[in-house]
């Protein structure tokens, strides 16, 4: 058992000693059109696995020999609205889904996979699955084992963009959104809605996927638009850092629209617009929820990328399903996200909010 946890910390650890070089290319990712092009036979797949997830439930169709055992790695708070909201759907599902099992819920509270304690649990459990609900380096490293051995098998939640490295052992399932194209969407609209003369800056992620998919991105498509951004500050996926940022540009009377690289990022902004005292200056979301509504409604918010959350933990648990019956299934699933915009009215960010979030709805009314 020592050298396993040995092994395990020595893993984990080593992702935190790659060169800059290599913590560019060692995800080396493919986005959801490379990874179909490259695996047509996937399209089908996914259509019909798509058609599953947004169905009513069909029960499990074969008797189960024993009880299926599942850990889910979180990140952060386990108490967070957002672990919360993951694990009531996905435990309401796989309740319709009338399968037996046991579910272990892990937390990280670290920022960058170092809380090493849920790892060696995990892996001392030997699970049947596991639901990794946050992707980096010291969780690839942490996963590679298994994914060679071929069990436990691995779902990694809410990223979708699969790894060319792991081609010849991908995971179960990538199951996540389009960041890419919720990106482009999203400068597209801003390009038409934001006059020529608004001023743009942004607070951007340090070098990471989102840095990547996101930040990098956004201010690529800025570019292509012919729009200058002003000031560029990073900062850490914290409210706080990004309150502070934003109230510096707000001191400076230099901006008229922040750009927001994350939904942490967007909620320290949102906070220092509350004291804005001319009340124009506005930034972007990622994900409407309800406690985001009002953001919207005050126009703090210009508009939000639109991501229907509870429908991961579905596909999660029809995956765990589909595999138990030995069903043929894709490696990859892309859910739905689109832009809402403050435009609309109350009624209708209401009924699209309960559309995200369907099965966990009764958290958010609380």
């Amino acid at each position: 058992m020592r050298r396993l946890r040995c092994f395990i910390l020595l893993t984990v650890l080593g992702s935190f000693a790659v060169t800059a070089h290599a913590s560019r290319t060692m995800l080396n990712l493919m986005d959801s059109d490379d990874f179909y092009q490259a695996n047509l036979e996937q399209i089908s797949l996914a259509e019909q696995f798509t058609s599953m997830v947004y169905s009513l439930s069909i029960p499990i169709r074969i008797p189960q020999k024993k009880t299926v055992r599942i850990a889910v790695l979180l990140f952060g708070e386990i108490d967070s609205i957002g672990n919360r909201a993951l694990l009531l759907s996905f435990k309401k599902r796989m309740r319709e889904l009338k399968i037996d099992y046991r579910l272990d819920a892990y937390v990280d509270r670290s920022e960058h996979g170092k809380d090493l304690e849920p790892y060696y649990k995990i892996t001392e459990a030997q699970p049947d699955y596991i639901v990794i609900t946050k992707f980096g380096f010291a969780q690839r490293r942490f996963v590679e084992r298994f994914l060679r051995l071929g069990a436990p098998k691995v779902i990694l939640y809410d990223f979708a963009s699969p790894l060319r490295y792991w081609v010849d052992h991908p995971p179960l399932m990538y199951i996540g959104f389009d960041q890419k194209k919720a990106t482009k969407k999203l400068a597209s609209y801003l390009n038409r809605q934001l006059t020529k003369e608004t001023r743009v800056s942004a607070l951007v992620l340090a070098d990471s996927y989102l840095g990547r998919v996101r930040c990098d991105l956004f201010l690529d498509e800025m570019v292509r638009y012919g729009r200058h951004v002003g000031a560029i500050r990073v900062v850490s996926d914290d409210k706080k850092q990004a309150f502070d940022a934003a109230q510096l540009l707000l001191s400076e009377k230099s901006t008229d629209f922040i750009f927001s690289c994350s939904q942490n990022i967007s909620d320290g902004v949102v906070a220092a617009l509350q004291g804005d005292e001319f009340g124009a200056v506005q930034t972007n979301s990622w994900g409407l929820s309800f406690n985001g509504i009002g953001d919207l409604e005050s126009k703090r918010v210009n508009v939000s990328v639109f991501f229907m959350k509870d429908y991961l933990s579905i596909a999660a648990a029809e995956a765990i399903k589909l595999d138990l019956e030995g069903g043929n299934m894709p490696n990859l699933y892309i859910a739905h996200s689109n832009l809402v915009s403050s435009e609309l009215d109350s009624q209708s960010l209401q009924l699209m909010a309960e559309q995200a979030y369907g099965y966990s709805v009764v958290l958010w009314q609380k």
